[in-house]
Formats: structure tokens, sequence, C-alpha cells
């Protein structure tokens, strides 16, 4: 028995991209085994991690000179207010709800008005 070749369209396509896949993969691996390679890209990440320092740097200046928030001011403020919130909210958890007027105690009457002469 031999099998006959498809001629479906797709299924051509999808052997051929099946093989450009393992074709690629192949000589990816390959690739990233040398050592030049491997080398090069830490020297890229290295150079690309001092480019966003310095720019975040530059920004943070910009940003103070214009009198505005940084992004860390932003989120220290917002961890402040998460605080704030938390202490809020165990305060509120503790406390009934608010006592309505006529439930609080009053205070005695015991102070006279002065004497008409």
């Amino acid at each position: 028995m031999s099998v006959e070749p498809s001629l479906d369209p797709m299924a051509m396509m999808r052997s051929a991209l099946d093989q450009w896949e393992k074709l690629a993969n192949e000589y990816g691996a390959q690739f990233l085994q040398r050592p030049e390679t491997t080398k090069a890209m830490q020297t890229m990440t290295a150079g690309y991690l001092q480019m966003q320092k310095a720019l975040q740097d530059a920004m943070g200046k910009a940003l103070a000179v214009a009198n505005l928030p940084s992004r860390t001011d932003i989120e220290a403020l917002s961890a402040r207010l998460g605080a704030i919130e938390a202490s809020l909210a165990r305060i509120e958890a503790g406390k009934p709800s608010e006592p309505t007027v006529a439930a609080l105690p009053r205070p005695p009457r015991t102070r006279q008005p002065p004497a008409k002469s």
C-alpha cells in the first residue's frame, strides 16, 4: 500500500510551516550556543538597563524641576493612602454604627442662671 500525497493546499502549507519551524529552532539553538552570542546579548542587556536607569533619572529631574510628582512619589503616596484606609477600616470595624442623638447620654443640668437683682 502506498500513501497518496494529499492535494490539500492547507495540509501542504502546514507541512511546510512545520519544516520551517524545525529548521528555525535548530538554527536558533546552534546560534544561542555560541559564546559570542551570549556575550553580545549580555552586553546589550546591560546597555539597555543603563539607558533605562539614565532615562529614569533624567525624567525624575525634569519632573522635579516642573514641580510634578515622580512615579516613586505617587507610589509612596499610594502606599500611605492604603495604610490610612486600612486604619480607618479597622477603626470603623471596631465601632458600631453611628449612635443617634437620642441614644447619647446627656450631661446633668446642674447649672443655675444668675440671680436677678
